[in-house]
């Protein structure tokens, strides 16, 4: 049996290629959208691609099932209760797929999702048991999926489920079976145990078993305790992606390419309704870029923030530091569903000003001069944009509170006649928010430089912070 994981950094997942080399088949277990990826490889290791296998109705990318169907010829098999709205082999509990010498029976382990599923698979040449699971979101490296993503309504009614999946698929497994997740650290989907530090993607049942405080949970109201509480936001993309899934999701064909547009190109398009996402690092923001566009570095992260930021269905176009860069960009938009990427501004932020288009600049303060301003008294309202734990470990005196992604929501609330200062641990979401509080008519922004963390360097005074 050969495994071979596809990591999937952006969102913090993993798909796996799972097959037979003597038979020179493979199945593909939650694939993201952007298929080449496992096409290529199932090329390189000499194997057919058999099947592309889902184990739940994803809330955090879409699916690539279908798009590696129509590039493949391969069925798609899933849970016979996810309610899917195409063709599909629908998967019920005890139901088997064979793959060469692997095979793979289905196991019922709702909790995360309803109709959530796991794949136990067995080298039937090594004879014996079960050789590895592949549990998507219903065990993770040191914890679980969470159970609230369908609404918190739900979550109590899954999280009991969740108990008995744990209590009754996976404590009676033995303890050598590989653990192969969808989910994993970085990963939004995370219930609120931490991995401790663990950087690790993969597990073992005995390394869940003496690790995972959702596998020793003695009853379910611990359980539920751990499941529940605690739980950090996430981004608002996720509201949509269950539902298109179920649908199904418009096959692309290939992988988008951005093309360059002219200055002028670009001006009409954020005109209209276009919408502009500025890539470059805060300090090039900052120093002038197109009226009303997000500032979103580029990295890891875009796609998230994007998803979580920016309305979906609307054209974009993109400032970049380095356009031969841009494929990592645009892999990690068209797994969220935002498909209509107009290009990119040919020439950057020198051509724009050639062309004598308008140009928006912000302010910028370091640490000291900031806190130099504040004491005065007349310094502008420092907003933190950070999540909620980092704000415990200690925050600028008199910050208010507002997490990024919520901010959109109420920047209504805010008096426009105040100045602000956006802080964060650097300054990368802090010119994010930046951005939005222009795009929303505020014009007196500053963005603290180095953020919270240039601010404890500095040794000024925090709030709030824990020892």
């Amino acid at each position: 049996m050969l495994v071979k994981q596809i990591r999937i950094e952006s969102l913090g997942n993993s798909s796996y290629i799972v097959g037979s080399q003597d038979a020179k088949i493979c199945a593909v277990i939650d694939p993201a959208r952007d298929v080449d990826l496992y096409i290529r490889e199932a090329e390189a290791l000499g194997m057919k691609i058999a099947y592309a296998l889902e184990t739940h109705l994803h809330n955090d990318f879409i699916s690539g099932s279908r798009e590696l169907a129509a590039r493949t010829g391969c069925p798609i098999a899933a849970s016979a209760v996810g309610g899917l709205a195409f063709d599909h082999r629908a998967l019920k509990p005890g139901d088997t797929i064979n793959i060469g010498e692997v095979r793979l029976q289905v196991i019922a382990t709702p909790g995360h999702t309803p109709e959530h599923i796991s794949f136990e698979a067995t080298d039937t040449s090594k004879g014996g048991g079960s050789h590895a699971l592949f549990s998507g979101g219903a065990l993770m490296v040191g914890g679980v999926a969470r159970s609230e993503l369908l609404g918190k309504q739900l979550a109590p009614f899954l999280g009991r489920w969740f108990h008995r999946t744990i209590t009754r698929e996976f404590k009676p497994l033995d303890d050598a079976i590989d653990v192969y997740p969808t989910h994993g650290g970085g990963s939004f989907c995370m219930a609120s145990a931490s991995t401790g530090g663990s950087h690790a993607t993969t597990t073992t049942i005995g390394q869940e078993r003496r690790t995972n405080p959702f596998f020793m949970a003695e009853t379910e109201e611990d359980f539920l305790q751990l499941a529940l509480g605690d739980l950090p936001s996430y981004p608002a993309y996720y509201k949509r992606m269950s539902a298109i899934n179920r649908q199904g999701p418009k096959i692309l064909g290939w992988l988008p390419q951005l093309f360059p547009l002219s200055s002028k190109e670009v001006w009409t398009r954020v005109q209209g309704d276009g919408i502009a996402i500025d890539t470059r690092k805060p300090d090039a923001f900052t120093a002038g870029h197109i009226p009303r566009a997000y500032s979103i570095t580029a990295g890891d992260t875009l796609g998230t923030w994007v998803g979580w930021l920016v309305e979906p269905g609307k054209p974009l176009v993109f400032v970049l530091d380095d356009p031969s860069k841009s494929e990592s960009l645009v892999r990690q938009l068209i797994r969220i569903g935002y498909d209509s990427l107009d290009g990119y501004l040919e020439g950057g932020m020198d051509a724009w000003r050639k062309a004598r288009l308008p140009v928006s600049t912000l302010k910028t303060a370091s640490a000291k001069e900031l806190y130099r301003k504040l004491e005065t008294g007349h310094g502008p309202q420092p907003l933190d944009v950070r999540f909620a734990h980092e704000w415990q470990g200690g925050h600028l005196p008199g910050a208010l509170k507002i997490e990024l992604g919520d901010l959109p929501e109420h920047t209504g609330g805010l008096p426009r006649h105040m100045a602000y200062a956006t802080v964060c641990a650097a300054c990368f979401r802090a010119s994010t928010a930046a951005s939005i509080l222009e795009r929303e008519g505020f014009n007196d922004v500053t963005l603290l430089v180095g953020g919270n963390n240039a601010w404890k360097e500095s040794g000024l005074p925090l709030e709030g912070r824990q020892n």
